[in-house]
């Protein structure tokens, strides 16, 4: 098979033609200052816009003298997917954003994937944000970046967790953990008892994969664990109210905690329990994170 020739960038139009100047100061460099003065209120710090319009417009596939109305609606669709972002993901969406493009620049230019290339995307390089376009493709599908922004800032420099598995934590385990210790600790007869989500090492573990979809439900996955799992497991067995089943886990539990923790290898197919130094350990491995989470402490009987 012969191989793909390698993507040669067109060289930028030194000199734009009138009608095309006319159009950019018309339909876009009267606009400018109000684009970056949106930009700069949603993310709370100075951000420019740069756009090289001979570097850009070489690749207009016709007569079309439209480049200000095509840098004014590239411009629109990022500020329209920047709300959407700032909507769901709030403070820390633009914690992470402001993390990731550090010299607050967005800029528009061609993706050197070429054929190979979606009508739009988005990259951040050297701190700055680009729009990407497919070469034979300017001004197409401008106002779909929605995906593409949050994929450039998920994995932002400087955090421990990307953007999407912080999310998926503080929607479902901050919303319900308080709640579930008290629950299991009426179970157990253990009024201190900890439940340790481990989040930072599990997900350490987890990211060696390169199907990054379990970020979204990360949190989600942690609490299952523990509340379809273990809970449900201790009321099955019939811990709550008595004392016998009870005294016999204090016994044993000495560390008064249950640790979720990825580990490379199980001896059950999908995730096991073990009693460790006085913890209770729920373990399971990256190929069967989120599998059968109410099976996880089933044989707890069995560790007494």
């Amino acid at each position: 098979m012969a191989k793909t020739p390698a993507f040669t960038p067109k060289a930028p139009i030194e000199k734009l033609p009138l009608a095309v100047r006319k159009d950019v100061r018309d339909n876009f460099e009267s606009k400018k200052a109000d684009f970056e003065a949106q930009i700069t209120k949603l993310l709370g710090t100075d951000f420019k816009i740069n756009y090289s319009v001979g570097t850009i417009w070489a690749y207009n596939q016709d007569d079309r003298s439209s480049a200000g109305y095509t840098l004014s609606s590239y411009t629109e669709g990022f500020i329209s997917a920047l709300k959407y972002f700032l909507d769901k993901y709030e403070s820390d969406g633009k914690d992470y954003f402001n993390a990731a493009v550090t010299q607050s620049e967005l800029s528009i230019g061609v993706n050197t994937l070429g054929d190979k290339a979606p009508y739009i995307t988005s990259e951040i390089k050297e701190g700055v944000y680009w729009i990407l376009f497919k070469p034979d493709s300017l001004g197409t599908n401008t106002s779909s970046l929605g995906d593409s922004l949050l994929a450039a800032v998920n994995t932002a420099p400087g955090f421990v967790f990307s953007l999407e598995a912080k999310h998926s934590i503080d929607e479902t385990w901050e919303e319900e953990y308080e709640d579930l210790t008290k629950e299991i600790a009426e179970l157990t007869g253990i009024p201190d008892v900890k439940l340790d989500p481990n989040f930072e090492e599990n997900f350490k573990a987890l990211n060696v994969q390169t199907d990054r979809r379990w970020y979204t439900s990360f949190g989600a996955a942690t609490l299952a664990y523990f509340k379809d799992g273990l809970k449900y497991q201790l009321g099955r067995a019939g811990f709550k109210g008595d004392d016998m089943l009870q005294e016999g886990l204090q016994e044993v539990l000495t560390e008064k905690a249950f640790v979720l923790r990825v580990v490379p290898k199980t001896k059950k197919t999908y995730n096991e329990t073990v009693l460790e130094n006085g913890t209770l350990y729920l373990q399971t491995t990256v190929e069967y994170w989120y599998c059968n989470t109410s099976y996880i402490a089933e044989d707890v009987l069995e560790l007494l």
